[in-house]
């Protein structure tokens, strides 16, 4: 029975797949210790807050489901995984997009952790390549969200447009 409900679920998965934009490279991003309207303070930017790796998504008309992938070279070597659906937005050559989605962080100290975040991107589409900018901020549900206490991700990213 479960290789029969697999099966379904790859051929509901081929025409969307044949229908939908796919992009697919690279995102560099910059751990923000600075909180939503407070100034940065550039003394203390170093190599360690930087992370860097491959960015995925599917886009369906107006949804948009995302991948992406992090390494962190810093102290605490680590490996974060951010998972995003939600709306997208095509204005003329920009490209608006909003997501919620699971984050798995993982250090090679066999630590694990499990969360969830929001995105925002905004990325100006170019023919078959688009340049963005993200932000990626964790949500805790347990105590209600609060955007004036949350720091997050800030970053840009290269896609190539399949």
């Amino acid at each position: 029975m479960k290789k029969l409900v697999l099966i379904l679920v790859v051929l509901a998965m081929v025409p969307i797949a044949a229908f939908a934009d796919w992009g697919f490279g690279g995102a560099a991003f910059y751990k923000s210790p600075a909180l939503v309207g407070q100034p940065v303070d550039s003394g203390n930017v170093n190599v360690d807050q930087f992370c860097f790796g491959a960015n995925l998504r599917l886009k369906l008309s107006w949804f948009q489901a995302e991948g992406l992938l992090l390494y962190s070279a810093s102290n605490l070597q680590s490996l974060n995984t951010y998972l995003d659906a939600g709306v997208a937005l095509d204005l003329a050559i920009f490209h608006l997009s909003l997501g919620v989605g699971p984050d798995l962080s993982g250090n090679f100290g066999n630590d694990f952790q499990a969360g969830l975040n929001a995105k925002i991107s905004a990325d100006l589409k170019t023919g078959p390549v688009s340049i963005g900018a993200s932000y990626i901020m964790a949500l805790n549900l347990a105590n209600g969200v609060n955007v004036q206490t949350s720091s997050g991700l800030l970053g840009v990213q290269i896609l190539f447009w399949f």
